[in-house]
């Protein structure tokens, strides 16, 4: 005879519940990670501006694309690439460490890095047109910005390290 009944272990979601961090929490760890890169990147900045005053303009302060110069581009890309490796690496920035945030995709797993690469380049720049791809972050169940959606990723908290 066969035992029809349920027992408390058969019934278990074990689907893990997200706590996602909304648009406050998210700001401020990335005022946190911009300061920070912009700190950095003023001391890289040093030597091509005293470079730029003795021996004047020189190839890489020409405009090559649109108003932005080589060096702007170089800049560009070192201040993307603080944002990508760091998330690739740990899941995280130093300001999302700071406020327990963490990078997932949409199975909760490690982000790919062509994910990152696309999310941290091309979806915050269209994230940034006139901020419409960050003011619908708290109209999204899962706190989603326009960038996060292009991406398939989510900002979660990260409670295992609280």
């Amino acid at each position: 005879m066969q035992n029809n009944e349920y027992t408390s272990m058969e019934i278990i979601d074990t689907k893990p519940t997200l706590n996602y961090a909304g648009f406050l929490p998210r700001l401020i760890a990335f005022g946190i990670d911009s300061l920070l890169v912009a700190i950095i990147l003023f001391f890289i900045k040093i030597p091509f501006s005293i470079s730029s005053l003795i021996n004047g303009p020189g190839l890489l302060s020409n405009e090559v694309l649109f108003n932005f110069s080589i060096l702007d581009i170089i800049f560009f890309l070192l201040k993307s690439l603080y944002f990508i490796i760091a998330t690739y690496n740990t899941g995280t920035t130093f300001g999302k460490w700071l406020l327990k945030l963490k990078v997932v995709s949409q199975n909760n797993t490690k982000p790919s890095f062509l994910d990152l690469l696309y999310r941290e380049t091309i979806g915050r720049y269209l994230s940034s047109i006139i901020f419409i791809g960050y003011i619908i972050i708290p109209f999204d169940y899962e706190k989603r910005a326009l960038h996060d959606r292009l991406c398939d990723t989510r900002v979660i908290y990260d409670l295992k390290t609280v």
